[in-house]
């Protein structure tokens, strides 16, 4: 098999894995509360890591990068998945990452965007107001733009800090250190069901958006490159509403497919290189 093909299968990988995430963490979140659901992730998932990448590396850099693109990110994913009425939806409003990520390199380092790039603000911001509707925006939407916020932060400190470091490593270590730093946040709701079931679904989240998620993105990314992976990616919450419609019986509303065609297609043509 050549590269170019096992990249492109490891990325169809990503959009089952990451796009089913969104309704497997909703329903793992009827057996326990989404702290608890973190610590799975980031505990269960880290060993895994752990054990493939084979060590851990602990500094002030790995702590940040746990912080932002660790604890906080997914604490806040899945709050928003918690109380947001579609867990698909969720994926749009976090995909905007790209977008902040960009208003951000403008705001910090007076980088000039060009005409597409505004072109793409403007039409990923548009398509979230469709999307979400003016009446039935609730704080799970609220919270998902949110921590897509939060993740264009850990993207730009993960490219100034830590970009050159071994990937898989990198991962494990910052599972491991965000169990620790989202360790804290049980106190506010410890609620899991001590059912097989509840342990199952806790496991299956860990094993599908922690492990073989991010195995699969360092693999797509190693064989055909950060900007075509990235470019696939967006594709997740298409993946993300198939999901939903299979696993949970959700069915999207007309806005929600339109405004989230909009929002989709202003990350990506914000994205383009021209």
């Amino acid at each position: 098999m050549n590269n170019k093909l096992r990249g492109y299968l490891a990325m169809l990988g990503v959009l089952i894995a990451w796009g089913s995430s969104y309704s497997i963490s909703k329903v793992a979140m009827y057996y326990m509360s989404p702290f608890v659901l973190t610590m799975y992730r980031f505990g269960f998932g880290g060993l895994l890591l752990f054990l493939i990448g084979r060590g851990l590396v602990i500094n002030r850099r790995y702590v940040i990068n746990a912080l932002l693109n660790g604890a906080l990110f997914v604490v806040f994913l899945n709050l928003a998945i918690k109380y947001s009425s579609n867990p698909a939806l969720v994926s749009v409003l976090v995909y905007t990452q790209p977008i902040f990520v960009l208003i951000l390199s403008i705001a910090l380092y007076g980088e000039k965007p060009t005409a597409l790039q505004v072109v793409g603000i403007i039409m990923a911001f548009s398509g979230l107001l469709i999307a979400v509707g003016v009446y039935s925006f609730d704080i799970g939407d609220a919270i998902a733009i949110l921590s897509g916020f939060i993740w264009a932060l850990g993207t730009h400190y993960y490219r100034r800090k830590l970009i050159h470091e071994d990937l898989i490593r990198l991962n494990a270590s910052m599972a491991v250190i965000s169990a620790l730093i989202a360790a804290p946040t049980l106190i506010i709701n410890p609620h899991m069901k001590l059912t097989l079931n509840a342990i199952a679904w806790g496991i299956i989240v860990a094993l599908v958006a922690q492990v073989m998620g991010f195995l699969l993105w360092f693999l797509g990314v190693k064989d055909l490159g950060p900007v075509t992976a990235s470019s696939i990616s967006i594709l997740v919450p298409a993946s993300a509403y198939l999901f939903a419609l299979l696993i949970l019986g959700k069915v999207p509303t007309e806005m929600e497919v339109i405004g989230s065609a909009i929002t989709l297609a202003g990350v990506l043509i914000s994205q383009l290189r021209v």
